[in-house]
């Protein structure tokens, strides 16, 4: 591949190819989800958010790309792991900008709900009666249209020390700040669990938001989250699951 690597995703690569940041999607990757990242990454840098500017998509090598900004920088978590102390000063930085996208003025015509449902019923860890009742669920929940990134932590947040830059908006949907607020929540409890509950303090004081409020979309998100396939996630998932369906 031409240019330089510049970071590897599960999804795509990216490398830096005349000036440019190239998000080179792998083999197989399905053009309109392409489209679809590219078309709110741009909606979102037009909103005024802190995200790469978003120039086109085209074709690298036989392989859809998103052209973007290059923007300098380490993401948090990079940061974190050289300055483990700094970690109220990143929880922080990361519930002002989730706040903030989450007010911001971006129609998505993705409905998180829809997503939500879609993951869950395509799984094949769960059975069909947990399904049933992570459905009705979320049927109690609150509804929303704010802006939600979908896939919101320090690994997703570049920094040089003045601009915070917001990345990866694959997973981007309409719904209730509360569920987004829970995503952040729970890839924390799974991976730096240390950090789950500074998170989810520092949202809450940015926001006037209740953690009992947000944290009963997590069997939800458990859910949704299992069809993911990270194994390694799987027994922390249904354990919170299981809590939650317990009669």
């Amino acid at each position: 591949m031409a240019g330089a690597l510049m970071g590897r995703g599960a999804r795509a690569d990216v490398y830096s190819i005349d000036g440019r940041a190239c998000k080179v999607f792998h083999a197989g990757t399905g053009i309109s989800s392409v489209f679809r990242e590219a078309y709110i990454g741009a909606l979102a840098a037009e909103a005024g958010l802190p995200v790469p500017a978003v120039y086109g998509v085209a074709d690298v090598e036989g392989c859809p790309a998103i052209q973007m900004e290059s923007v300098p920088g380490k993401t948090l978590h990079e940061l974190l792991e050289q300055e483990p102390a700094w970690w109220e000063e990143a929880m922080g930085i990361l519930a002002r900008l989730q706040a903030e996208i989450h007010q911001a003025p971006v129609p998505l015509p993705f409905a998180l709900a829809d997503w939500l449902r879609g993951r869950i019923e395509g799984g094949n860890v769960l059975e069909e009666s947990q399904k049933s009742r992570l459905f009705a669920l979320l049927a109690g929940l609150l509804q929303g249209n704010a802006l939600c990134h979908g896939d919101f932590y320090g690994g997703n947040v570049l920094t040089d020390g003045a601009r915070h830059t917001v990345i990866d908006w694959a997973n981007a949907t309409a719904g209730h700040p509360d569920a987004d607020a829970c995503r952040t929540y729970m890839i924390y409890l799974l991976h730096m669990p240390l950090l789950a509950e500074g998170y989810l303090k520092a949202y809450c004081a940015q926001t006037g938001r209740q953690g009992e409020e947000i944290l009963r979309w997590l069997p939800v998100l458990a859910g949704a989250r299992l069809s993911e396939g990270f194994e390694e996630e799987q027994e922390t998932l249904m354990g919170l699951i299981k809590e939650s369906l317990k009669p």
